[in-house]
């Protein structure tokens, strides 16, 4: 299920971290919603198959502040689970209207609306990458290392998706996924104090239809991907 949320800020200054505190406004949402399913998805050691992007009209960007063109912020947002994306719309339209601390500005849901997903029925995919894929590898329990889409940083993406999706599709087919970066792009995000590399631009992927179709609508990243990082759209 995909949705579009558009916030009212208070003030049009956000911090460099400005996903820290969406996260923390969608996870207040699900909890004064339902408990059980707050756990269910952010309880220790869940994996979440949601991402989401955030859309800004940016006018001036400081060291430490994005000055926006108008007080609107749009998020897309998208849930693998057609159920548990009904849940996750039902607890963001409970708190429509409803004022919000954000930092040192006030955040305020103004609209959600549903999209309708597109459906994918090749074998072949084109993606634009709506918010910055990260790519990281564990090199020890307090280092990682990060990489870009490009031809090292694609061995270790499929490495990772294989490890991360091997209870839901066989490996085999995994093995055969082919991604091919098109027009990428270098882009640095903080998120929660640690800057991390990403990238943003095109992607060719090419494997079974409903390894696809779960990439479209879950992320294709498997770092961050429930914090705002590895939304993709189709390209017609």
């Amino acid at each position: 299920m995909r949705f579009e949320i558009t916030f009212y800020l208070e003030k049009r200054g956000i911090p460099m971290d400005y996903r820290s505190g969406l996260l923390s406004f969608f996870k207040k949402a699900l909890e004064n919603y339902d408990k059980d399913i707050f756990q269910m998805i952010y309880g220790v050691g869940q994996k979440k198959d949601i991402t989401f992007s955030p859309f800004i009209l940016c006018e001036q960007i400081t060291k430490t502040e994005i000055h926006l063109k108008n007080n609107i912020l749009k998020v897309f947002y998208s849930v693998e689970d057609q159920l548990l994306g009904l849940h996750i719309f039902n607890s963001f339209l409970n708190i429509r209207e409803q004022i919000y601390p954000f930092f040192n500005n006030k955040i305020t849901l103004l609209k959600i609306i549903k999209l309708k997903e597109k459906e994918i029925k090749e074998e072949t995919v084109f993606f634009k990458i709506m918010s910055p894929v990260i790519i990281r590898e564990q090199i020890s329990p307090k280092k990682s290392w990060y990489y870009l889409l490009d031809n090292n940083g694609v061995d270790i993406l499929k490495k990772n998706l294989i490890y991360s999706l091997k209870n839901k599709f066989p490996e085999k087919y995994l093995d055969q996924l082919e991604i091919v970066p098109l027009d990428i792009k270098k882009t640095i995000t903080s998120f929660y104090g640690i800057k991390m590399m990403g990238s943003l631009g095109i992607v060719k992927v090419k494997g079974k239809k409903e390894i696809l179709n779960y990439l479209y609508k879950s992320g294709i990243s498997t770092s961050r991907k429930s914090s705002g990082f590895g939304m993709v759209d189709i390209l017609d």
